[in-house]
């Protein structure tokens, strides 16, 4: 650096001490402030500004600098052009912008920083939205959109140490990985952030990672209880741990000595449903040796009524309360491994259809009064019914199904037709008591 440079800094220093000794006092603080942003919202074209609740002290200074003739009220209007004048004929020749900046640092063009914030904005939920997972699954862009029109990932942001941009890549990374098959909630946090809690609960991340599993499970609305929430994990292929996901059984027989073949086969004598963890599951491989069909249903109503109607007369029948958890693909692997044909009914929803559609493809399963012959059916026998909402989902068994739901727009619940089902599982059921156990 030069000897010229030295000087030139050293004569800019001592200029903003001077203005700062003559106009940097507190009676002149609120006036430069309005000026500052007023200059920063409107540049040149900035016109006047209005100061409210001056003291005495203020108004008095305020007078003295513009050369007023009265002392002005607590509010007054500044004309920016006159200030600037008057700063520039006085004895320290110093522009409007020239005292400010001294004052307070450089202006700062707040429009222009609005826009590139809001490219910044666009370019980010553009990315988001063209990233493969969200491509493959358009149930997430109502995600994304909800995210933004909710303003969930600024409110994210507000509570982590990292950026927009870094928490919504985090999120589409696990993301990316749902659902799971079976992986630990803190696995997962780890492998796809570094961070083993980054899932747990009131952590940033996972309040958008929790909404997207929202709309990959189907659910309406996010789950309001610890509870729920473990359900809604489970539901994505994500264990809390191996306890909380769950599957309900009834009339379950199946061979071999382990201890929950034994109470099952028990529970199936008395007629009784069970709940099974994935930890019983994970210790056991079930395999049925007298009935070979499986039924699935989504609604615990069904077990409920065909424990009343059938007790131990009960096919095998498995219920999933939703989109299957690990535990009920878990359990159903292993029914199928040994030789079970999987026959599956739902809600005639939507989100019926998607828990179809995954038994379809993870299980090769068959519709049980589950096709548009049997929505047909009890669409003409029930005189009332709930509208159907939200997105179509397409039928991998039967296409005239989603046409004709898509055509009615007519929900059928499962407890809607319950005749009919326990019919069919007192058909299928086997005599009492025949197991080779």
């Amino acid at each position: 650096m030069s000897a010229e440079d030295d000087i030139g800094r050293a004569d800019d220093k001592a200029r903003v001490r001077e203005l700062r000794q003559h106009l940097g006092g507190p009676e002149y603080r609120k006036l430069f402030a309005a000026m500052r942003q007023r200059l920063e919202e409107a540049g040149e074209r900035a016109q006047r500004t209005k100061l409210r609740d001056l003291d005495e002290r203020e108004r008095q200074a305020l007078a003295d600098l513009l050369g007023m003739a009265r002392v002005p009220g607590e509010a007054v209007v500044v004309d920016v052009a006159r200030l600037d004048s008057v700063l520039r004929n006085s004895r320290l020749a110093a522009s409007l912008v020239e005292v400010v900046e001294a004052l307070g640092g450089p202006l700062v063009d707040r429009p222009a920083q609005r826009r590139a914030q809001s490219e910044a904005r666009a370019a980010l939920w553009h990315q988001a939205a063209a990233h493969t997972s969200v491509q493959s699954r358009p149930e997430l862009a109502d995600w994304l959109n909800d995210l933004r029109g909710q303003g969930l990932l600024a409110r994210a942001a507000q509570r982590s140490a990292l950026s927009q941009q870094e928490l919504l890549a985090q999120a589409l990374a696990v993301v990316a990985r749902l659902p799971a098959d079976g992986m630990l909630l803190a696995v997962l946090a780890a492998e796809t952030t570094g961070d083993a809690h980054a899932l747990d609960l009131g952590r940033p991340l996972s309040s958008l990672v929790v909404r997207a599993a929202q709309y990959l499970a189907g659910w309406p609305a996010p789950p309001k209880s610890a509870a729920a929430r473990r359900r809604l994990w489970s539901e994505v292929g994500v264990l809390c741990d191996p306890l909380s996901a769950q599957v309900l059984v009834l009339g379950l027989r199946p061979g071999g000595d382990c201890a929950l073949a034994r109470h099952l086969r028990e529970w199936a004598e008395l007629g009784e449903p069970r709940r099974l963890t994935l930890r019983e599951l994970n210790g056991c491989r079930l395999r049925l040796e007298v009935s070979e069909e499986v039924f699935v249903c989504e609604n615990p109503g069904v077990v409920a009524a065909a424990a009343d109607a059938l007790g131990q007369r009960c096919a095998p029948l498995v219920c999933t309360e939703g989109l299957p958890s690990t535990a009920a693909v878990a359990l159903l692997r292993q029914l199928c491994a040994g030789g079970a044909r999987v026959r599956f009914h739902a809600d005639f929803d939507w989100a019926g259809i998607r828990i179809g559609n995954l038994l379809v493809e993870g299980f090769r399963a068959t519709p049980w009064q589950f096709d548009v012959a049997s929505y047909r059916a009890a669409c003409d026998l029930l005189a009332d019914g709930i509208p159907l909402r939200g997105p179509t989902v397409e039928s991998l068994w039967d296409a005239r199904l989603t046409v004709e739901m898509d055509t009615r727009r007519r929900a059928i619940f499962e407890e809607q037709v319950l005749e009919t089902l326990i019919t069919d599982l007192q058909d299928a059921s086997v005599e009492p008591g025949a197991s080779d156990g």
